[in-house]
């Protein structure tokens, strides 16, 4: 047990250590830093405790019922399983490192328990988090006894244990797939963007089977809210009565949770811990001899695998720019590390998009939904364009990859660039077009898409796309600085880089502060269309809005330019 808590040990701190992290050791940096994570809770303290006020308000509607408390356990498995999943293949099923922990004076077994260890503890993260903000305003708001605050605890640890089985169950055929797709590294990486876009589907297709998006007649609510309500929540209670017993571990963890005797509350935490016993059990049984064979595998065609990422620069009779926005796509597609993380995260807002399309738009029994219901407001093509873009923008800005760190992903490749006789600011401009080019196609889709689901005008809809264009390139020139100033350089893994929270939380400040620029500077126009009813009030919103996208990325584009030579000279490599 000593070796395997060492190895435990070992891959956690590997696995979230980088060298920028090491580097802020003087207190500037470090002032810097909780100057940051102090905007950031203020910039995110209104949503959460908005999702927080309502889990409560559905608490004391439902009051401490165990059907609608494992639905919202279930939802967190949801959340769990969505962000695991690609930890679970990256971390247990994709070994890059199988050489060096194969001559460790330990055996398989305890090498592969270690990742699944990791594997969970990632998911304990995420479980924390949405335990704070769905289950604990819940049982608040539910009036729950003693009983529930002394069982959450527990629950914290067993809630993973159930995503870490069907992601291990999903992750296993798609890893042998990969492995078996071999040296084509473009294709290994497109596999992987569309196995978790799947994935985000299959999720929405479950909940939307269960009828979880479907709720009462949407038009009863102007007309008598508190009949509305009433109804809703009769439907929902029999739907969840008739599904939730199916997930008999999260349905009898809540019942022991919202128990009112010691004769329930044990009956139903031992039940549940019996049955995430079984899970663990199964989890390994199935695991294990794939887990010990992928571990031979990667060290029998390790060498032969491994391509190596540093390639010539072939400049053609193309403009300097276009060649490098051409050769590091081809070099980032081609990579099996950096590919997925890449292009993953920009493939989420289409997806979003057809969600909220299900959640909103889809009726029940012919009744009329909240979608369509909201679209016959005369506000609703002023309003609605806002908030998806406000979303959209928030969402794109914050996972590009390819913007957030278009220095750190070269690596060792870096010293190619500095011994090019090219300026760096032509280099650096061809890394920021080519991150915004990327996000445009998604933000085109998403677009084409909100214009077909959502009935927003089409002009309305290309407004939308220049404005995220606009703000899109500005972020980007900002989280390049961010990433020039401290790269992460010599890994060997790129997933360590991804794991610098300053510069992801940077990155997402960005982004919320340019979504509330606008939201700010639209408002008033909104409000003067609502009460004067005159259509060129929009158009000088969309002006207006432009017009600090145009700002915005002329001003982030000349501080990025200005500073770049500086922060590219002092970087050693």
């Amino acid at each position: 047990m000593k070796k395997y808590f060492a190895l435990v040990g070992m891959l956690f701190v590997q696995q979230y250590k980088s060298r920028a992290a090491i580097k802020l050791n003087n207190k500037k940096k470090r002032g810097g830093t909780a100057v940051l994570y102090v905007l950031l809770a203020v910039c995110f303290a209104p949503l959460a405790i908005s999702v927080a006020v309502g889990i409560y308000f559905l608490g004391k509607l439902f009051g401490a019922n165990a059907y609608m408390g494992s639905f919202l356990l279930l939802i967190c498995q949801g959340l769990v399983l969505m962000f695991g999943i690609h930890a679970i293949i990256s971390n247990v099923f994709v070994v890059k490192d199988a050489d060096k922990l194969l001559c460790l004076p330990v055996r398989a077994h305890v090498i592969i328990l270690a990742k699944f260890t990791v594997a969970y503890l990632n998911e304990l993260i995420t479980t924390f988090v949405s335990v704070v903000f769905l289950l604990l305003p819940f049982g608040i708001g539910a009036g729950a006894g003693v009983g529930f605050y002394l069982t959450l605890p527990f629950a914290l640890f067993l809630i993973p244990l159930l995503p870490l089985l069907v992601g291990t169950i999903i992750a296993m055929p798609f890893s042998a797939l990969i492995a078996a797709i071999g040296k084509n590294s473009v294709l290994r990486t497109i596999l992987r963007i569309l196995i978790y876009v799947a994935m985000m589907a299959l999720y929405m297709y479950a909940m939307y089977s269960l009828g979880f998006f479907t709720g009462a007649n949407s038009g009863n609510f102007f007309e008598n809210p508190e009949v509305y309500i009433r109804d809703l929540t009769q439907d929902m209670e029999e739907r969840l009565r008739g599904v939730m017993p199916y997930f008999h571990p999260d349905y009898m963890l809540m019942s022991s949770m919202v128990a009112t005797s010691f004769g329930d509350w044990a009956a139903g935490f031992f039940a549940a811990l019996g049955e995430n016993a079984m899970l663990i059990a199964l989890l390994f049984a199935v695991s294990l001899p794939f887990c010990r064979r992928i571990l031979a595998m990667s060290v029998e065609d390790g060498s032969a695998r491994r391509k190596k990422t540093v390639g010539a620069y072939k400049l053609k009779n193309r403009s300097v720019v276009r060649e490098f926005m051409r050769v590091d796509f081809k070099r980032t597609v081609g990579d099996a590390q950096v590919g997925f993380q890449s292009f993953a995260g920009i493939t989420v807002m289409p997806v979003i998009v057809v969600m909220l399309y299900f959640v909103l738009g889809l009726s029940n029994n012919g009744n009329a939904s909240f979608l369509e219901v909201m679209s016959i407001s005369p506000l609703y093509q002023a309003i609605a364009p806002m908030v998806i873009l406000a979303y959209m923008a928030f969402i794109g800005c914050s996972t590009n990859v390819l913007g957030l760190y278009p220095v750190s992903r070269e690596n060792k490749s870096l010293c190619i660039l500095k011994s090019l006789p090219v300026p760096f600011g032509k280099i650096l401009l061809a890394k920021v077009l080519l991150a915004t080019a990327v996000m445009l196609v998604s933000d085109f889709l998403s677009c084409l898409l909100i214009v077909v689901l959502f009935g927003v005008k089409w002009y309305y809809g290309a407004a939308m796309l220049a404005v995220m264009a606009l703000v899109g390139f500005g972020s980007m020139c900002v989280t390049t600085l961010l990433d020039l100033k401290e790269p992460h350089l010599g890994w060997d893994n790129f997933n360590q880089g991804l794991k610098n929270a300053k510069k992801s939380w940077a990155a997402m400040l960005v982004a919320f502060l340019c979504v509330a620029a606008l939201c700010v500077c639209s408002v008033p126009f909104i409000v003067l269309y609502a009460l004067f009813d005159g259509w060129y009030y929009l158009l000088l919103m969309w002006v207006l809005d432009m017009g600090l996208g145009v700002a915005y990325s002329a001003v982030a584009y000349k501080v990025m330019n200005g500073k770049a030579s500086k922060y590219f000279e002092r970087i050693e490599v």
